[in-house]
């Protein structure tokens, strides 16, 4: 009796909230993130270009409401270079090129010489066939791996270029020692990535991250202040850096009303069950930049 007294008398103990730092790896397994992130693209590009476009990221809209999104990812491409304040024929890395949409316009404003690497043979194909068609012979594509750019030399670029591509590096401080190796003394770096607004959540909003990185493919998803941090402390001298969330967030609905057109069937023809994966969460990121969650930081630092 006397225990069963204690057994009723007896508090639960709550099971311990989840705690999860945003500065730190989902999965400890680069090469299994590497090969999952390269077979992504290989499978859903070419439906995602036929869908979205030439370019796979955000647009601009601040004070632009009624652009399409075309006109909305120009315009960021466009911000984006006057920031930079590129130099006429500067020798431009596109890391994480996708598409090659970005390379193709550095090297059609600027006449940049540009070399574009991404992970996946189908992105390097399609950018080649569009720097091609738009007769740009001083654009570039090749597979090379942005955290281990080993076919470059020390100082070779006047400008590394990175749009939306680092979010889904699996080591952000190996990536950005990389691009200060491989820029000229005084060299730019454009750095536009999603960002947490946190360095570390709890509970709920533990699971809400993680739930977002698995369903896009992010290794982990570090804070606009980390990012700050990794910066100086890989010798970038920054020289400007912003929070553009307000002003990409209307992409996501654009994206949304995009995939409508399609059917189930023709999503599945054109991406595949990852693809259609893909889609399905693309309400998931619009929640997490409407929640706070998700931020945007851009970032414009110099090789000191």
């Amino acid at each position: 009796m006397m225990l069963l007294s204690i057994w009723k008398n007896t508090v639960p103990i709550p099971a311990p909230k989840m705690l999860l730092r945003t500065d730190q790896a989902l999965v400890n397994n680069r090469e299994k993130i590497t090969h999952q992130i390269a077979s992504f693209w290989n499978q859903v590009s070419e439906g995602w270009r036929l869908i979205w476009g030439q370019h796979i990221h955000h647009g601009y809209y601040e004070g632009s409401a009624a652009l399409s999104p075309a006109e909305a990812q120009h315009k960021l491409m466009e911000k984006l270079a006057d920031f930079s304040g590129f130099e006429p024929q500067s020798t431009v890395l596109d890391a994480g090129c996708g598409m090659g949409g970005s390379s193709c316009y550095l090297a059609e404003r600027y006449a940049a010489r540009v070399t574009g690497i991404t992970l996946s043979t189908k992105q390097v194909a399609l950018a080649s066939a569009e720097a091609h068609k738009r007769k740009l012979e001083q654009v570039h594509f090749q597979i090379e791996d942005a955290l281990n750019l080993k076919s470059f030399a020390p100082d070779t670029f006047d400008a590394v270029w990175s749009l939306e591509s680092c979010e889904q590096f699996y080591d952000k401080r190996l990536f950005l020692q990389e691009a200060f190796r491989v820029l000229k003394p005084g060299g730019k770096l454009m750095l536009a990535t999603w960002c947490s607004s946190a360095d570390e959540y709890q509970g709920r909003e533990a699971k809400k991250y993680k739930k977002l990185c698995q369903a896009f493919d992010l290794p982990y998803m570090p804070s606009i202040a980390h990012y700050l941090k990794i910066l100086s402390e890989q010798g970038f001298q920054v020289k400007q850096y912003f929070d553009w969330s307000a002003a990409v967030e209307p992409s996501w609905a654009q994206g949304i009303s995009l995939t409508k057109a399609y059917s189930f069937l023709k999503h599945l023809t054109l991406a595949g069950w990852r693809g259609l994966r893909f889609v399905g969460q693309l309400r998931l990121m619009q929640e997490g930049f409407e929640s706070g969650q998700v931020k945007y930081g851009v970032f414009f630092a110099e090789k000191r």
